[in-house]
């Protein structure tokens, strides 16, 4: 169903989702989980998002040949997890903006305009990178792949809907001091890397430990 030479070199969460699609159970809870502990590792930004949904994506494809005729729904549930996880690093991305309103100068003008880009482009990075798996699989998995791009790309994603929010919360929020940097001459990041992409990946990490808290509970037996 998928090209075999797919399979070689996965990463760790390529086969943990490759193993859920195979399990066939929760896929769409795994593969958001999977998702999001990928995403929390080191600096949340478009680098290692593309990077991360594209395996976790391959590594879902993959696991269509044990899916048989749920293979389609299957995936379609794999690839909802995936927006899910989007959507709450959308919601990361958001809180640490937030958090630093009162010293955005001290990030850089750079470094904002990056994270808002990142906002900005959040659903068609999830869609192109969706169709660039679709093109590199084979057989069924390629006509599945392709089916679903064309109606996640027609009925939008969590992601891109959540990112807009946030840009529109953001703005409201923080009108005059997004302007006063983009407005800046200087930008006092250049030398020290995304600051907000690392603290994204801080609230990130505790949005992913609260679901996985709130799952441990609601699993746990009843007094």
């Amino acid at each position: 169903m998928t090209n075999p030479g797919n399979a070689e070199n996965l990463g760790n969460e390529a086969k943990q989702a490759r193993a859920a699609v195979e399990h066939g159970v929760n896929v769409r809870a795994a593969m958001r989980d999977i998702t999001l502990a990928a995403l929390s590792r080191g600096r949340l930004d478009a680098k290692k998002m593309r990077q991360v949904v594209r395996s976790v994506m391959q590594g879902a494809s993959l696991g269509l040949d044990k899916a048989g005729d749920k293979s389609r729904q299957a995936m379609g549930e794999a690839l909802a997890g995936i927006d899910d996880a989007l959507a709450k690093s959308a919601e990361a991305t958001r809180l640490a903006i937030e958090e630093a309103a009162g010293k955005l100068k001290d990030y850089g003008k750079q470094d904002l305009e990056r994270s808002f880009e990142e906002l900005r482009t959040l659903e068609k990075m999830f869609l192109d990178t969706l169709k660039d798996v679709a093109s590199d699989s084979a057989g069924a998995a390629k006509e599945i792949l392709h089916g679903l791009w064309q109606h996640t790309r027609d009925s939008g994603t969590s992601a891109g809907a959540t990112a807009m929010e946030a840009i529109t919360t953001l703005e409201h929020k923080l009108g005059r001091t997004l302007h006063e940097v983009a407005s800046a001459g200087t930008d006092a990041a250049l030398n020290t890397g995304s600051k907000l992409a690392d603290a994204a990946s801080g609230f990130l990490a505790g949005i992913s430990e609260a679901l996985a808290a709130k799952a441990r509970n609601m699993h746990q037996p009843k007094k």
